[in-house]
């Protein structure tokens, strides 16, 4: 007996042509979906990783920095110097770690120093303990130097422990100062008035701005910011050699200075400028401004 056929006809696979001749089309392979699962898995695991202690560090930080914050305490003081009434020219040395230093004229006769020291810590005592231990010193040393240094035994950054010592200096106009200065974090101003025959001033994290009278007896000076702006004011009258050059900034040059240009360029970054203000007999003296990471600015006062 043979077996009974289905009803439906037989469709044959649909055929393709190629090169004149017919061939069954294969099916598309499957896809395997598992390495996509498996891929996802690790970023998330990977972002759970990396992701999860920045938030939890950020959370934290937030929380001390609140505390930190919430424990200031400052105190004022003054500290002064009295000069050798006979004294024209003083080297004076300024060092402060963390503050703005601010110079100006003041009496004659004598050196003053108006600070403000700041310190934060987890909780007032503590606050307390570290704005002790900032000492500000203003000595005359036996070759005729004199200092200021702003002392922190246990230096101004730690875990939880932050100060600062802000200074303004007042010193007599009829004195001429080699000034030697070393600031860390803040800035440095020399105001109007303030007479200075050298200066060699360095500051890390902040500008120096400088407005002084530069003595006619000036000798080759140095200033130098590594993360911040520096801008020079200076007389009409001044004759002296100025090099000029920044990292990553313009320099710009007052077009109402007499100036002559020995070399002006400019890189995709960086500038740099060198030339003489004014005019005179003799060899100009040298002043050197670099900037790291900010602008220069020389500026007729």
């Amino acid at each position: 007996m043979e077996p009974e056929r289905p009803d439906s006809e037989w469709v044959e696979p649909e055929k393709k042509k190629k090169n004149e001749e017919y061939y069954l089309e294969p099916e598309p392979p499957r896809r395997r979906r598992w390495p996509w699962f498996v891929l996802g898995g690790c970023l998330l695991v990977c972002c759970a990783c990396v992701i999860l202690p920045l938030v939890l560090f950020g959370a934290g930080s937030v929380v001390v920095s609140t505390v930190v914050e919430s424990s200031e305490v400052t105190e004022l003081g003054t500290t002064q110097l009295a000069l050798d009434p006979a004294a024209t020219d003083v080297t004076f040395r300024i060092e402060n770690e963390v503050g703005d230093i601010t110079i100006a004229t003041g009496a004659a006769g004598e050196i003053v120093v108006e600070y403000r020291k700041v310190a934060r810590g987890i909780g007032q005592g503590q606050a307390r303990s570290y704005l002790d231990d900032i000492t500000v010193r203003l000595d005359e040393h036996s070759d005729g130097t004199i200092a200021l240094i702003t002392e922190r035994p246990g230096g101004a950054w730690s875990l939880g422990r932050v100060s600062e010592v802000d200074l303004t200096i007042s010193v007599p106009e009829d004195v001429v100062f080699d000034l030697v200065v070393n600031g860390g974090v803040g800035s440095l101003r020399i105001e109007s008035g303030v007479r200075v025959g050298h200066i060699d001033a360095q500051v890390n994290v902040g500008d120096i701005v400088f407005n002084g009278a530069l003595d006619e007896g000036l000798v080759d000076s140095r200033m130098k910011v590594d993360v911040g702006a520096l801008w020079l004011y200076v007389p009409g009258d001044l004759y002296a050699q100025i090099d000029a050059e920044t990292g990553v900034g313009d320099v710009t040059v007052d077009s109402a200075l007499d100036t002559t240009v020995r070399e002006e360029r400019r890189d995709v970054t960086s500038q740099a400028w060198r030339g003489t203000v004014g005019s005179g007999s003799g060899t100009a003296p040298a002043i050197e401004l670099r900037a790291g990471v900010g602008d220069i600015g020389i500026y007729l006062e």
